[in-house]
Parts: C-alpha cells; sequence; structure tokens
C-alpha cells in the first residue's frame, strides 16, 4: 500500500455545525481510507482554523514543503481557492521530489471560473491540469469541458454513506424540508413565499446556519416559516427521515451536486430543485423529483402540489435508487484505482 498526502478541509475547530459540504466529503474520503488501513496523513486547508487566509497558505505551503519527501503520492482535494493557490505548489515540489499527484475539486462551476479568469489564472489552471497525474471533478459536464487538457480526468461524484435503511414505500404526509445554509442563493424567498401559499395539510421546516443578515429567526417567525435552526452534518439524515419531500430552490452559482440530495436519495425521499447543471445530472423530471426555474415560485408551488399519494411511493423508489451512483465506498474504491494507490 501507498503512504498518502492529503491535502484537504478538516472540520471548523471553532464551531462544527459551520463545517461545510466540501468538508463532510474530505472527511468520507478519509473514513473509508481508515476502513481500508490505507496509511494516510493530512495537511488541513480550512481557513477558519487559521489565524487568518495569510497565516493559513504560509503555514501550509511550509508543511507541504517540508513533508512531502516522505509520502509516495500527493492528493490536493480542492475548493477553487486551494487549486489555484495551493495546486502549483504541490506541482512543482512533486515534480522535483518525482512524487505522484492527484487533484480533485469539489462543487461546481469551475468551468466558469477558468473561463472569466484572466491569463495568468488561465495559465495555472492549465498548469495544474496538465501535471496532474489524476484528476477528479464532481460533475460529469466538468469532466467533458477539461477532458481536452489531460487524458486521466475522472468523475468523482458527492458521496455519501448509506447510515440508515429507510423503510420502503414511503407513505405520503406532506412534510417538507430544506437543509442548508440560510442566505438568498439558497432560495430563501422563494421558500418564505412558499410557505404563505401551501396550505394547512402542509408542513414545511426550514433548517441551516444563518449566514445572510437579512434572515432571522424573528423574521421567519413573522412569515410564517418553520426555522428549526442549524444542524450538525451527522444528524442530517436522521432529521429528513421523518419527511416526505426534500425542497432546493438553491440558485448559488457554485453549486455542483448539493449533498443533501445525496442524502434524501439514500433514505427515498424525492427532490424538488432548480435546474442547475449539476443539479440536472442528479435530478431526473417526474422519476426521482421535480426539477424548476431558479427563482421560479409558481413552479415550485406547482412542483410541489404535483407530488401526491398516486405518484409518491414510485418516485420515492427511484429516488432510493439514485443513491447507489453516489455511495462513498464504490467512488472511494475507484478513486484508489484511478490514482494507482490501492496496492
Amino acid at each position: 500500500m501507498k503512504k498518502l498526502l492529503l491535502i484537504g478541509p478538516l472540520a471548523n475547530k471553532k464551531d462544527p455545525s459551520k463545517s461545510g459540504g466540501v468538508v463532510v466529503l474530505f472527511e468520507l474520503l478519509l473514513n473509508e481510507l481508515r476502513k481500508k488501513e490505507i496509511e494516510f496523513d493530512v495537511i488541513d486547508t480550512l481557513k477558519e482554523n487559521y489565524a487568518n487566509p495569510l497565516h493559513a497558505f504560509l503555514l501550509i505551503s511550509f508543511t507541504l514543503a517540508r513533508r512531502i519527501k516522505n509520502y509516495e503520492h500527493i492528493s490536493l482535494q480542492a475548493t477553487a481557492n486551494s487549486f489555484i493557490m495551493i495546486g502549483p505548489l504541490m506541482i512543482l515540489l512533486a515534480k522535483f521530489y518525482k512524487k505522484r499527484t492527484s487533484m480533485r475539486k469539489f462543487a461546481g462551476n469551475f468551468d466558469l471560473i477558468y473561463e472569466r479568469g484572466g491569463w495568468l489564472k488561465q495559465s495555472i489552471i492549465r498548469y495544474v491540469l496538465k501535471n496532474s497525474d489524476a484528476v477528479f471533478f464532481e460533475t460529469q459536464y466538468l469532466v467533458e469541458h477539461f477532458s481536452s487538457f489531460n487524458p486521466n480526468i475522472h468523475w468523482f461524484p458527492n458521496v455519501r454513506s448509506a447510515t440508515l435503511t429507510p423503510n420502503l414505500p414511503r407513505s405520503y404526509s406532506k412534510r417538507l424540508v430544506y437543509v442548508g445554509t440560510i442566505n438568498e442563493e439558497k432560495g430563501m424567498n422563494e421558500l418564505v413565499s412558499l410557505s404563505k401559499r401551501l396550505d394547512a395539510s402542509y408542513t414545511l421546516d426550514i433548517y441551516g446556519p444563518i449566514i445572510d443578515a437579512k434572515y432571522s429567526k424573528e423574521m421567519f417567525e413573522r412569515s410564517g416559516v418553520n426555522y428549526k435552526g442549524a444542524l450538525s452534518p451527522e444528524k442530517v439524515v436522521e432529521l429528513i427521515n421523518s419527511y416526505d419531500v426534500l425542497l432546493l430552490p438553491t440558485f448559488w452559482k457554485g453549486e455542483g451536486y448539493p449533498g443533501v440530495i445525496i442524502e434524501a436519495f439514500s433514505l427515498g425521499l424525492p427532490v424538488v430543485a432548480t435546474r442547475l447543471k449539476g443539479i440536472m445530472e442528479m435530478v431526473q423530471e417526474g422519476e426521482n423529483g421535480k426539477l424548476i426555474d431558479a427563482k421560479n415560485i409558481q413552479q415550485l408551488f406547482d412542483a410541489v402540489e404535483s407530488i401526491d399519494e398516486s405518484n409518491y411511493a414510485q418516485m420515492s423508489q427511484n429516488a432510493f435508487q439514485s443513491f447507489s451512483k453516489f455511495d462513498s465506498k464504490a467512488q472511494t474504491e475507484k478513486y484508489l484505482e484511478k490514482t494507482g494507490t490501492d496496492v
């Protein structure tokens, strides 16, 4: 087995509830490696765990330069910023010490970051992509978009472990739930408007940390919205298992494969979500959920009302079957095979 050095974001030490989806993904990979008894070490890239961004960059760079010679394979598990800031240094050091490298880019919209970047940013991205031994993107459209830069670009979707076995077939009780950050780009205004339009037979509960000052518990109460507060990542699956449908009217530009959709699928919950490129690779209209245009309250309302006792059981079963593509164990095995670190 080859000894790995993984560079990626660990949990927020000050407030674990604010650990985002990339932290969950990285921790899942580490857990799968532990189960396989693969030897590895980690350099933490979460800037919140450092005094400031400059301190983070300098300490990460120094640690990487000092330790890289001790490992056979170096893997950067990257947001866009860490891809651009840390990726070139990793490649340069790996070439000097003759180490193999892999790059895993979290989330979507990296095509837009590249296209809208200036000459310098585009040059950095091309250099990192072309000189990595293996590259992994979260969405199929990013794999296709960047495949010309490197023949060893692969799909490594957002993943989750199956932590709870659902009781299928599920019954439909019109219990709707949103789980995610509380900000405008995640569709909060649309959810508030939806809550006002739904009749009393529906329940709509919202969970997540408030990161946009325009929203507050008092504002939600005045709007008649059931805001339930923030959740730690490990509690999400158990909580949403008591609901029937996940709502995600997001129009966040960085959206790839939202992890909460995968968690919903693992339980057999259909999803109502927006027609973003990554989400459309996950949700098939009328099969495992419903797709709507961003910021379209009428479509959101119609989609919710279109789900009823006549179609819910089949849609739920389809959602559960969709989870297999996003199973953490299976995708980690593919990652190890593609990087040559499984032997």
